[in-house]
């Protein structure tokens, strides 16, 4: 990687922006998943500290655990993607609570686990994830942003942005909107050719769902975009939709964050994040590989 140049490069503002506004969205929706959405006017617009996994207020679940895991791997290769090691980084939090807020892992989704299952049992292959058209869960999205601040160009982040969906969501639907989403992290914007893929900016909130299913969580997270302006708007609006909250704030996060940058966040979404100058720091280091 050595005398390479990042291409339209992202500012350090976008790419901190993108991981801790994932880890942000992570921890807010934490309390609300599983939940009925909220009408807006009992919108959750505070950490809370309990929800189905009794954690502390700020603390972020297995979408903030598994970036930090890609993370880590990104950097111990100076930015190469190796496949082999985040792998292992994904077992070493799924079996010890490496990268867990609370030193356990007590949040993964199915696919991830079957995918981490496969690859116990038969290590010669890291791209586990099942092919299946069932299995188009949100998993991979969640976790995006460590390959887009470490790429050199768009084509690297779109290349690893598959790759790494491919360890553990391998069906056509999961890459389809991995693609999607990679390259409109990249820019910073919606991309028309991606339009059709995404709700009208008009859909009810009533009829936006956000139960996991990857179309379902990308579709959330931009219209809470487009139907915002701002970081914490858009990421309150996001999480409050209830089901996978805790997703859903992790994709908004993201983009809302490249788009609005981190130094927009008001100061009780980063004072109260769990970890949030060590995140910073990652953000960091991973924006200085190029």
């Amino acid at each position: 990687r050595e005398g390479t140049m990042r291409t339209e490069r992202i500012s350090w503002d976008a790419a901190s922006g993108m991981l801790l506004g994932l880890a942000i969205g992570d921890a807010l929706g934490a309390y609300l998943e599983f939940q009925q959405s909220r009408e807006p006017e009992n919108y959750l617009r505070e950490y809370k500290s309990g929800g189905p996994h009794n954690l502390p207020a700020g603390y972020w679940t297995d979408d903030t655990s598994m970036a930090l895991a890609i993370a880590k791997g990104l950097l111990e290769r100076n930015g190469e993607f190796d496949p082999y090691l985040i792998m292992e980084n994904f077992v070493s939090w799924m079996t010890d609570g490496d990268f867990s807020s609370t030193g356990t892992c007590f949040d993964i989704g199915m696919t991830c686990q079957i995918a981490l299952g496969k690859y116990r049992k038969d290590t010669s292959n890291p791209y586990c994830g099942p092919t299946d058209p069932c299995s188009a869960g949100d998993g991979a999205i969640m976790r995006m942003a460590p390959v887009i601040i470490a790429a050199r160009d768009e084509r690297e982040a779109l290349e690893n942005a598959l790759l790494q969906t491919r360890l553990t969501h391998g069906c056509t639907e999961c890459l389809q909107y991995s693609e999607a989403f990679a390259r409109e992290l990249w820019v910073g914007k919606a991309l028309k050719e991606y339009r059709h893929l995404k709700l009208s900016k008009n859909t009810n909130r009533k009829e936006v769902k956000s139960g996991g299913y990857v179309k379902e969580t990308y579709q959330c997270a931009w219209w809470a975009v487009e139907n915002t302006d701002s970081f914490e708007e858009a990421v309150i609006t996001a999480v409050n939709s209830g089901h996978d909250a805790d997703t859903v704030g992790a994709v908004t996060g993201q983009l809302a964050g490249r788009i609005y940058g981190c130094y927009s966040f008001p100061d009780w979404m980063f004072d109260g994040l769990y970890e949030h100058d060590q995140i910073r720091y990652l953000a960091s280091e991973l924006y200085e590989l190029n």
